[in-house]
């Protein structure tokens, strides 16, 4: 360690180099960069299945976060921009903080304030590390390698070398019972689609937008054959590979960051991007039919031959667009170096390159769109290609998605509902009954977690950030622009595309985010303040020691409370002991008692045993512990359910009653509440019919109208939707809601309705107690008006030997009530 001196600035550096803090950061990073990927990019699902490895971030982000504070005992002080940014970057946690006062789930929140120490501790490495040529070269090094590393995984998987590329990362990787990596490859309505690492095709082709932005820029500004060939080789696989997403957003999108790292160019660069970026596509396109052919072939049946021919095909589309981007970059560069050198004097030259690709590019779509040569794409390509348009399914469903968290945002204002606020309460605020867990946009999943007060702290952030390093890339020589700039395009690509989905739900995604935004400013020439603020040079690093040591403590407690848990389910499949796999959970829940899947694990257990032996002391403690999960995961749809069927055990119907109101007020699209809550004022209404109740029966039998009423509302609703839009799950009449319903007005004496409502059980198969009771008041209100139905009486005979016995008990324990 050093003592803190006043060096000059090129000395503070040399010491910053030579620190073994220094190197340790620098290693942490380089091996994020390679481990987090595999970790299913660290996907923040909101459930016990994600949680795991995120804590293993948190808990490495932590103890480097604990390293960064001893680090800027010796190399930190206010003395300016970037200084006041490392201050004001811890805003964003103590956003999550406060929403966690309101938060609709605090298991969700807690997880995302944990994330934002991950975020803060890489925005502070990329903003200090990087300064120095060689930190920022090694971070550069390892940002590039891992992410090509991202591709190669992702072509072995879809070209069938799965297991092989399994074998090498299955030491630090989970792998299914195949050795194979999940979902790398994933079939969904649209085919076979490319995700890699991150399970999800769309965000992967965000990455790859930001993969073949840097790749351009580098491969257009080296000379060097080497460097210009590294990068060039792996142009032609980031295509392809963008390709096989299947990713229509991200075509649209791409263009976009192609013009802007443009503008940011010199003509004479931008020239050599367009050149390498027609080329590399070129390239890429004249294999992708046949690799995506294959590809399709090898994940259906394995095939060796098929499949190393898909891999000579783009080795040798890579080489041929490398030779000739080499020949590019040492006969072309220089020769428009010395022909345009006046033109890069004109104001409006940066803008008339990006503005004439934009032209051609359109004619160029139109062109191949228009004419034979799309038949040239593969047909999944094709008609990718061919439906984009603002009508389609995607674009109306995120549009109702935001109008959604509208109106969630409109309930939690000013601090949010907390993190995980979305997957917690979209489904009282959704339009139609569809199943999304992320808002598909960033921007609106955030303020719906931390409220406008939180948005804000961001915007301020990214403004100032970019303001920042936009000056200072105009004032900069050619040589210092470049130094950082690979860091803007990953951050301009990935923050784009996360409006259109949830890239940033990917907390490896989000590193990377916060790792460049942090080294976007790293080199920044401001000018220092002329105080400084001293004590706050030593308070700081102090701040964030206990604040590291502090997530320290809560992550290894989270992670060892995920592993008594998974304990305790290894246990349950070998073991009917109760106190065997109970231990472990016991263990699980004192770490975090209101853990939902904790929970959930023990009440299944105690509900089972309260059933077999009626002891009072398991039907208590599981009571107990619903209640105060419930408190404070109180939008649980799981948990809300368990305290239903506990009361409903306990022949508790008016609690259970409440709690099914409950749902439909805050699952409003779920039937499965409305089919109860129908159930159970017919069921009422019965109990009161037979005690000659009429007043009690007439309340019941109007709010299961008014219930049923409100479902028929709904449908209509859906059958208003654009045709394109999908629906999502399924809201219709239930065989449950239409016995009830049908029995309900059997007894009113309706027996017209009652036929016409239980009609469609006569084409059932009669498996379960709603379809044979309903199909035996139908024959009953069929015998009623003195009707028959011979043919599907002679078919229910069959089913139900008594139905005729059964027709006319019903019949004669049902007069009329007076």
């Amino acid at each position: 360690m050093y003592a803190y001196k006043k060096p000059k600035l090129d000395e503070r550096e040399q010491a910053e180099k030579s620190s073994i803090i220094f190197w340790l950061l620098i290693g942490f990073v380089t091996l994020f960069l390679f481990w987090a990927p595999f970790q299913k990019a660290l996907f923040n699902g909101n459930s016990l299945n994600f949680e795991r490895p995120i804590y293993s971030a948190v808990i490495w982000a932590s103890i480097f976060l604990f390293l960064m504070g001893i680090y800027f005992f010796y190399f930190w002080k206010l003395r300016e921009r970037k200084d006041l940014l490392s201050l004001f970057i811890f805003l964003i946690p103590l956003t999550y903080l406060i929403s966690l006062l309101p938060a609709a789930s605090k298991y969700s929140a807690v997880n995302l304030l944990l994330i934002q120490i991950v975020f803060v501790t890489l925005f502070l490495i990329g903003a200090y590390l990087t300064k120095s040529a060689l930190g920022n070269k090694i971070i550069q090094t390892g940002l590039l390698t891992s992410g090509y590393v991202i591709v190669l995984f992702g072509i072995m998987n879809w070209l069938g070398n799965g297991k092989v590329a399994g074998a090498v990362i299955g030491w630090f990787s989970e792998l299914d019972a195949a050795g194979l990596y999940k979902d790398a490859v994933m079939t969904d309505s649209n085919g076979l689609r490319l995700t890699s690492v991150f399970q999800y095709a769309n965000t992967y082709a965000g990455f790859l937008i930001a993969l073949w932005g840097t790749g351009l820029f580098l491969v257009s500004k080296n000379r060097g054959w080497s460097k210009v060939l590294i990068h060039a080789l792996f142009l032609v696989p980031v295509l392809v590979s963008f390709m096989l997403t299947l990713s229509r957003g991200a075509i649209i999108f791409l263009p976009i960051i192609f013009f802007l790292i443009l503008i940011f160019q010199k003509p004479t660069r931008q020239i050599l991007l367009l050149v390498h970026a027609i080329l590399s596509t070129l390239a890429s396109f004249a294999v992708l039919s046949k690799i995506t052919a294959i590809g399709i072939d090898v994940n259906k049946e394995f095939s060796a031959s098929l499949s190393g021919k898909g891999w000579m095909l783009l080795i040798g589309a890579s080489v041929i667009y490398g030779l000739l981007a080499l020949l590019v970059q040492r006969f072309l560069a220089p020769a428009l170096e010395s022909k345009l050198g006046n033109f890069h004097a004109k104001k409006w030259a940066p803008f008339a390159i990006p503005a004439g690709s934009i032209v051609l590019g359109i004619l160029g779509v139109l062109i191949v769109m228009a004419t034979p040569l799309k038949n040239l794409l593969p047909e999944n390509v094709r008609i990718r290609l061919e439906t984009i348009n603002f009508t389609q399914h995607s674009v109306l469903e995120r549009i109702t998605f935001y109008k959604d968290a509208s109106k969630l945002f409109a309930d939690y204002p000013l601090f949010g509902a907390g993190g995980g606020a979305w997957s917690s309460l979209y489904e009282q605020y959704q339009n139609n009954p569809y199943t999304v867990r992320q808002a598909h946009n960033f921007f609106m999943q955030y303020l719906v977690e931390v409220g406008a007060f939180g948005i804000l702290i961001l915007a301020v952030l990214l403004v100032a950030i970019f303001a920042i390093y936009i000056r200072n890339y105009i004032r900069s020589t050619e040589q210092e622009r470049d130094k950082h700039f690979i860091y803007f395009i990953f951050v301009i690509a990935i923050l784009g595309h996360s409006v259109l989905d949830f890239d940033m739900s990917y907390v490896y995604i989000g590193a990377l985010v916060f790792l460049c935004l942090g080294a976007m400013i790293a080199d920044v020439k401001t000018k220092e303040f002329t105080k400084q603020a001293v004590p706050v040079k030593y308070a700081y690093p102090s701040i964030i020691i206990v604040l590291s040591i502090v997530t320290l403590f809560v992550s290894v407690r989270y992670l060892s409370a995920n592993s008594s848990y998974n304990k305790a389910v290894e246990v349950a499949k070998t073991s009917q002991n109760y106190m065997e796999i109970v231990s472990p959970l016991n263990n699980a829940l004192d770490l975090r008692p209101a853990h939902p899947e904790f929970v959930l694990f023990k009440v299944d257990m105690l509900s089972q045993l309260y059933t077999q032996t009626q002891d009072n002391q398991y039907y208590q403690e599981e009571i107990t512990l619903i209640n105060q999960a419930r408190n404070k995961e109180p939008y649980n749809k799981l948990l809300l359910d368990r305290e239903i069927k506990a009361a409903q055990s306990k022949g508790d119907n008016t609690k259970a009653a409440d709690l099914i109101q409950y749902g439909m007020n805050h699952f409003i699209w779920d039937i499965s509440f409305y089919e109860r809550s129908i159930q159970y004022q017919v069921s009422e209404g019965l109990k009161n019919y037979a005690a000659k109740d009429k007043t009690a029966t007439e309340k019941n039998w109007k709010q299961a109208t008014e219930i049923y009423n409100q479902v028929l509302v709904k449908m209509n609703e859906l059958s208003k939707l654009p045709e394109g839009q999908l629906q999502g799950r399924e809201f219709d009449i239930t065989n449950q809601i239409r016995s009830s319903i049908g029995q309900m007005q059997f007894v009113q004496g309706k027996y017209a309705d009652a036929e016409a409502m239980l009609l469609p059980f006569t084409t059932m198969e009669l498996k379960d107690a709603p379809e044979q009771i309903g199909i035996r008041y139908y024959f009953a209100a069929l015998k009623k008006q003195d009707k028959t139905n011979q043919p599907a009486l002679e078919k229910t005979s069959v089913l139900l030997p008594n139905i005729q016995h059964d027709i006319d008990q019903i019949i004669t324990s049902t007069p009329p009530l007076q």
